[in-house]
């Protein structure tokens, strides 16, 4: 493994070169007052030409010495494909393997995250609009309704929210687009409600996804018109599939959805729901907003949420006017970080999610994005949390990591990781990353002892205790 030192001049290079710099000065400068004042002689309990004079340099240097002594075993016990890179600011405290491609999972998401915050905006939003091109009069629609999808990926009926592990997880209600046909005034659609996704290609899943994700449900069939994840709608009198009827195509189950939705409204539909294209010219009836990106990132991050990061992906290709394809948004992705100036020598992006095994980050890559957010960021806030929220809430409990540590996970059959940023003993915010690949039964395991270490960085370390002593001392 390949392994490089924090900085390539030592701690106490850097004090003997201050300390001779401060002993060279001349004496009478450094204790003279203001010009029209007598000179005040200040008596010195710690000599000039002492190491206690950089206290703060010499705790940095000893924490970062311990930090890398406590790394080095958990990453031992690893496999050789194991990265890990550990920064306070700008400067490296530990960098294992840190240029070496490795598979993300999850931390992908983190690159997803990064692209769509700086090519749509936090505050961007996208809108899902009802139209038509029938006549309308008194409140009767005398036609079609089309619902033209926008690459929303959070739009969720309230049955649906039973499904969440955590009461406060973030979602758009499609039912407020109901509400708002029916503020238009209108009381009666005497056509067909029309699902259209034609803003992204008709490619539900990546080709290359191993099977066993689509069957357990880890992400769902991706469409620019989705709802509920697009794994059911919302049928208040289902009926029996037919060969106008696929059951499992995205559009198809929100138009079944959004009337189903009406009709509870007292809003009376002649038709059944189809997918099709709006035409056009159509004049809006009534739209609903997503959340702001910022929003929907977050609920990306904090619950590895697979079908909204690969929504998303699409969402990029569009935005840079192309076709909304995954490999469009995976070109967008990769653009992005190059443009950064992020090290993306031998990075990959295959997906937005980190399903694929063919995607490859390397440590020195998450933590360039990580950094660019920052451990007061938006992004960071949304995290999940080390023994309290999203894909943490269940680990790390009762270490010093717990509480600390917020960092997103990546998880797959060859795959462990940890990205993120730690809060210290010693009140720093240290940014991280580290990957396992391999078949390893301790894999999660190690990556959680990296992220307590992290934690423990500059215990029993006091700056107070190696400064210069006070006069009486």
């Amino acid at each position: 493994m390949s392994r490089r030192p924090s900085a390539p001049v030592s701690a106490l290079a850097v004090v003997f070169a201050v300390l001779v710099g401060l002993a060279a000065s001349p004496i009478d400068t450094r204790l003279a007052a203001a010009d029209d004042a007598a000179p005040t002689i200040t008596s010195l309990v710690t000599p000039v030409l002492s190491a206690r004079r950089l206290p703060a340099v010499l705790a940095a240097s000893q924490a970062d010495a311990r930090l890398r002594a406590a790394l080095a075993p958990i990453v031992a016990k690893s496999t050789p494909t194991t990265c890990v890179t550990v920064q306070s600011g700008n400067r490296v405290i530990d960098r294992i393997n840190g240029e070496q491609p490795l598979m993300p999972a999850s931390t992908e998401k983190l690159l997803t995250a990064t692209a769509v915050l700086d090519r749509l905006g936090a505050d961007a939003k996208l809108t899902t609009a009802a139209v038509t091109v029938a006549s309308t009069n008194s409140g009767v629609i005398d036609g079609d309704l089309y619902v033209v999808g926008a690459g929303d990926p959070l739009l969720i009926t309230s049955g649906y929210t039973s499904t969440f592990e955590e009461a406060d997880q973030k979602y758009n209600d499609y039912a407020k687009l109901a509400d708002a046909i029916k503020a238009a005034g209108v009381t009666e659609i005497r056509g067909n409600v029309l699902g259209d996704d034609s803003r992204f290609d008709t490619q539900r899943y990546v080709p290359t996804w191993a099977g066993r994700y689509i069957r357990s449900g880890e992400i769902g069939p991706l469409g620019a018109l989705t709802v509920n994840d697009g794994f059911t709608g919302l049928s208040l009198t289902p009926d029996t599939p037919t060969k106008d009827r696929q059951p499992g195509e995205p559009a198809l189950l929100a138009a079944e959805t959004l009337i189903s939705l009406l009709k509870a409204r007292g809003v009376q539909v002649s038709g059944g729901p189809f997918e099709a294209k709006a035409p056009d010219g159509a004049t809006t009836v009534a739209s609903l907003d997503s959340l702001s990106m910022a929003d929907t990132v977050g609920e990306m991050l904090r619950r590895s949420d697979n079908t909204t990061a690969e929504i998303l992906l699409k969402d990029l290709a569009v935005h840079e006017r192309t076709a909304g394809t995954t490999n469009g948004g995976a070109k967008v992705v990769q653009d992005t970080l190059s443009r950064l100036g992020f090290p993306t020598q031998g990075s990959v992006t295959v997906d937005g999610s980190g399903l694929d095994v063919g995607d490859r980050v390397t440590c020195d890559l998450l933590v360039a994005a990580l950094d660019h957010q920052g451990p007061s960021s938006a992004l960071a806030a949304d995290l999940p949390v080390a023994g309290k929220t999203g894909t943490l809430r269940k680990r790390l409990r009762g270490t010093a990591a717990e509480g600390n540590v917020r960092a997103k996970t990546g998880t797959l059959n060859e795959v462990s990781a940890l990205a993120g940023f730690a809060h210290t003993a010693s009140g720093e915010d240290l940014t991280f990353a580290v990957l396992v690949n391999g078949t390893l039964a301790t894999a999660v395991a190690l990556t959680d002892e990296v992220a307590v270490a992290l934690a423990h960085y500059g215990e029993g370390l006091s700056v107070d205790a190696i400064g210069p002593r006070p006069a009486g001392s």
